[in-house]
């Protein structure tokens, strides 16, 4: 019997667009019972990966850090230590999810296949240079980064996209309830804050979409990571007794 086959993940970055990879996984698996999955991606976002309990392995690179650093990089033992861990295992496929030259850059320091969107389909078309096989699919403009990704892993690992709805395969047992005193029970978490001002929500839209959510019998939680989205998360809050 063939061997559920062992692949390489390589989505380095950010929160939201690593977690837009998980429902691919999802389908891999299904298609793949047992297929073991090790997963690339920037220190920061770590922890994210592991959510999903068929990643078995996270390797960690740190970019930004060895541009900064290039000396201690490159001399101190930084990268080598780093491409020693990559190559350490052979892969049946290595996915660069994410379509940029940085990102295809790394995955080829792995060792197996290396498959990807195709010119054009990949954000950054000179990416496709460094893919064994490339695979179209849907530009940006016109579908969601999820079924983006879905069509990506299906070509390559060679089975038919299912028509079901993306399931993340998150671990609930990983993310407990959050311990507001005196409620417990069902939540909504909104993550509301963002880098980029374009992908702002107005704060009237989440105010309106509390509101409902509470109207629900639904607890709505508001994480911040600075002043500013925490006066935000206070301003939603206001509109629907929510926990900052």
């Amino acid at each position: 019997m063939r061997q559920p086959p062992k692949i390489l993940i390589v989505k380095t970055s950010s929160l939201g667009d690593i977690v837009h990879i998980l429902p691919a996984l999802s389908d891999a698996v299904r298609a793949h019972p047992g297929l073991r999955c090790d997963w690339l991606v920037e220190r920061a976002f770590a922890e994210i990966p592991p959510w999903h309990p068929a990643v078995a392995r996270v390797i960690q690179c740190d970019l930004r850090g060895w541009r900064k650093h290039l000396g201690r990089t490159l001399f101190g033992g930084d990268w080598a230590r780093f491409r020693a861990e990559l190559r350490g295992t052979e892969y049946d496929v290595v996915i660069d999810a994410q379509g940029l030259v940085k990102s295809a850059w790394l995955a080829w320091q792995a060792r197996g296949p290396l498959a990807g969107p195709d010119r054009g389909s990949a954000r950054e078309p000179l990416a496709a240079r460094f893919y064994d096989r490339g695979y179209a699919v849907p530009g940006h403009d016109a579908a969601h980064a999820v079924e983006r990704a879905r069509r990506l892993f299906a070509q390559a690992l060679g089975y038919v996209l299912p028509d079901t709805p993306p399931d993340a395969g998150l671990e609930r047992s990983r993310f407990p309830d959050p311990g507001q005193a005196g409620q417990s029970g069902p939540y909504v978490l909104f993550l509301h804050g963002t880098t980029w001002g374009s992908k702002r929500w107005p704060l009237a839209h989440w105010r309106e979409l509390g509101a409902w959510v509470a109207a629900r019998g639904l607890r709505v939680v508001l994480p911040w990571g600075n002043e500013a989205e925490r006066a935000d998360a206070e301003a939603i809050a206001d509109a629907c007794r929510g926990w900052v």
